[in-house]
């Protein structure tokens, strides 16, 4: 017994000397780090330095009708030269349905403005009279 108890001491530090060897980094997985710190980017020279990229856009597009500069931003259908102050509106909408619709949905209707039969654009005037409105 005792001689198996020894040999079995030997064994396990013949395993212990054996697993703290492949635990001391080799050759091979030195290279192997190395070309994993290696990317796409790693291939052909190095750059001197950072380019200079500019953030606005210097070409010019030959098909462009105008430049930025001279297009003006803002309501492109108001019209400038009417002082008068807007009134205020409201716009509604409305649709006839019938049972058809309501219970059997057959007619395919729906709350948008495609399926309206009828606009009324109420216009709220305080201080004006109906005698001095004209409808063109």
């Amino acid at each position: 017994m005792d001689s198996l108890g020894l040999s079995s001491a030997l064994g396990l530090q013949a395993l212990s000397a054996l697993l703290a060897r492949q635990e001391e980094p080799s050759n091979d997985q030195q290279k192997q780090s190395l070309s994993a710190d290696l990317g796409p980017g790693h291939i052909g020279p190095q750059a001197a330095g950072t380019p200079d990229v500019s953030t606005g856009c210097s070409h010019k597009d030959s098909k462009d009708i105008w430049g930025e500069e001279e297009v003006a931003e803002g309501p492109q259908y108001d019209e400038q030269q009417d002082a008068r102050p807007q009134p205020e509106y409201e716009i509604v909408l409305k649709q006839t349905v019938g049972t058809e619709d309501l219970f059997l949905g057959l007619s395919r209707k729906d709350p948008s403005s495609l399926s309206c039969e009828a606009m009324l654009v109420k216009i709220k005037l305080p201080d004006t009279k109906a005698a001095e409105v004209l409808l063109d």
